[in-house]
């Protein structure tokens, strides 16, 4: 008898343990990841070579940019991050009139919070370019100083952008941009990926005269500025799929200024790619055609790795190959005509990329 009594105040103690460990387990959480921080870099070394410019001398530079980033993430939800650079060229004062890059020096380019409540991404600071953008409209490596937020449908098929950036451009200019943009999504890469990017861009410039560039010139008060406004639609489709396990990607990107005279106001992209980069051994390979009329973009902002940024048409291959992870070596050429001239323009890069 007392044998059984025993067991059943065992068996009590037991079903007691266990209630009490099942409310502390509700009524206390689990413990958030701890607060991290990871440092990031990248590196680029280039030879850069420009063959039969008008009215210049074939010119060969060599080019160093090494962008170390610190990140802290206290949270799974917000990161804070900062990025210096340390740019070093061959030539001390550079190809002013043609490069978005300092030739030599060191700044903190990048300083951005971005927050993710739920579907929503908010950036604040100066980051990196968050819009879905060919560089024939933007160079990756122009930072965007100002604020950003996306909103993401559930299943990731759309996404809600709008944000606002001012000074882009090195040597203090004023210029402010919005831009608001939808992207839709379907399918898997896997198979047969599609992105489209429909957006609308709106340019106030100011203080922009080193990078006028290619576009109008307008003299005012002794000033130079653009004699074109620039309001541009832009629609970017991107497919993904594979070849014989081979991943392509085909882009094409279509831009018109509303702004600018009819016969300045359009610009086209279509760029085919195979292969990819990032582990040892793998390859890619790529071709683009542009063609950009005068004022179809602002040449202040987009791409520097051809040489005109705006009033040309030009083709460009490229081969790369990884030879450690997350760094390969690229061979890229470029041939360009302004479309006011019958001469070409060759560029040749040779590149050594360190990834993030």
């Amino acid at each position: 008898m007392r044998e059984g009594r025993d067991l059943v105040l065992a068996l009590a103690s037991v079903l007691l343990a266990a209630a009490a460990a099942a409310q502390d387990s509700q009524y206390f959480p689990e413990p958030t990841a701890k607060p991290q921080f990871s440092l990031h870099w990248d590196f680029l070394a280039r030879y850069d070579r420009v063959d039969h410019r008008p009215y210049y001398e074939t010119t060969n530079r060599g080019r160093f940019e090494l962008r170390p980033e610190v990140d802290f993430e206290p949270s799974d939800s917000l990161r804070i991050g900062a990025r210096a650079v340390f740019d070093y060229a061959s030539d001390p004062d550079g190809y002013t009139e043609f490069d978005n890059f300092r030739s030599r020096g060191t700044s903190l380019e990048r300083y951005y919070v971005l927050w993710r409540p739920g579907r929503f991404a908010i950036r604040a600071g100066r980051f990196g370019m968050p819009l879905a953008a060919s560089e024939m409209l933007w160079d990756r490596d122009v930072q965007t100083p100002g604020g950003a937020a996306a909103w993401e449908s559930a299943d990731g098929a759309w996404t809600l952008a709008a944000a606002g950036f001012y000074a882009p451009q090195r040597f203090g200019d004023r210029s402010r941009i919005g831009v608001g943009q939808v992207v839709w999504r379907h399918g898997d890469a896997g198979r047969l990926q599609i992105e489209a990017a429909a957006s609308y861009w709106g340019f106030d410039l100011r203080d922009l005269a080193a990078f006028v560039r290619e576009n109008t010139p307008e003299a005012d008060n002794g000033r130079v500025g653009y004699a074109s406004g620039f309001h541009l639609a832009d629609l970017l489709v991107r497919l993904r799929f594979p070849v014989a396990s081979v991943p392509i990607l085909l882009s094409l990107d279509g831009i018109r200024n509303f702004r600018a005279l009819a016969h300045r106001r359009s610009a086209f992209e279509a760029t085919l790619a195979a292969g990819r980069v990032g582990a040892p051994g793998q390859a890619r390979v790529f071709y683009t055609f542009q063609y950009v009329q005068r004022d179809a973009v602002v040449g202040a902002y987009n791409t520097d790795d051809w040489w005109f940024h705006s009033w040309y048409e030009g083709h460009r291959v490229g081969v790369a190959i990884t030879f450690l992870p997350q760094t390969y070596a690229q061979a890229s050429g470029s041939l360009q005509r302004r479309l006011d001239r019958q001469k070409w323009i060759n560029r040749y890069l040779l590149e050594v990329v360190k990834m993030f």
